[in-house]
């Protein structure tokens, strides 16, 4: 069972991965699951006011059918090939709600899709090996820029910069 989803907000996902889901003739692992599991727990890490908005879209992905296709079917009981069509209207859609919540959930399934570590194999990926390139093990010699901290250090004590231009990250420009 899963910790953030119901079990309808869950089938909502399920059918929307379906049509998400990359798939290459010789190559198409059944992850689904796991990709809703990352979905799931994705959930949990949202802000509160999201927490409730999420479901709400996925109601309106779901049953939008009546108004935007028209069709009496929802979303996930619809053909793939339909709700492959209806998926395309949404992302292509005049109302940015409609496209942003697209958006927003193929970005959550898609991690699912390349956090997998079949797929990563697959694409040639090495979780390890990246790690090791990005991660720097010795202290940096000098913490930035020497210039660099000069001029903001300059700025700061003109008043220019920092707390004491009112705006942190703002530059104040100098009164004539």
């Amino acid at each position: 069972m899963y910790k953030n989803l119901s079990s309808r907000t869950a089938r909502i996902v399920r059918a929307l991965i379906e049509v998400l889901k990359p798939r290459k003739p010789g190559f198409d692992p059944p992850i689904e699951d796991e990709m809703l599991e990352v979905v799931d727990d994705f959930i949990s890490h949202l802000p509160s006011h999201m927490k409730l908005l999420l479901p709400l879209g996925l109601y309106l992905l779901e049953y939008g059918t009546l108004i935007f296709v028209p069709s009496l079917k929802p979303f996930s009981k619809m053909s793939l090939e339909k709700r492959e069509k209806y998926m395309l209207s949404w992302t292509e859609s005049k109302m940015a709600l409609r496209r942003d919540l697209i958006k927003g959930i193929k970005a959550i399934c898609m991690t699912g899709f390349y956090a997998h570590p079949e797929i990563m194999k697959h694409i040639g990926y090495d979780l390890e090996e990246h790690l090791k390139r990005i991660n720097v093990t010795e202290e940096p010699t000098v913490a930035c820029n020497e210039e660099a901290c000069a001029y903001f250090k300059k700025l700061e004590e003109e008043g220019r910069w920092g707390p004491a231009a009112g705006e942190p990250g703002r530059i104040k420009e100098k009164s004539e």
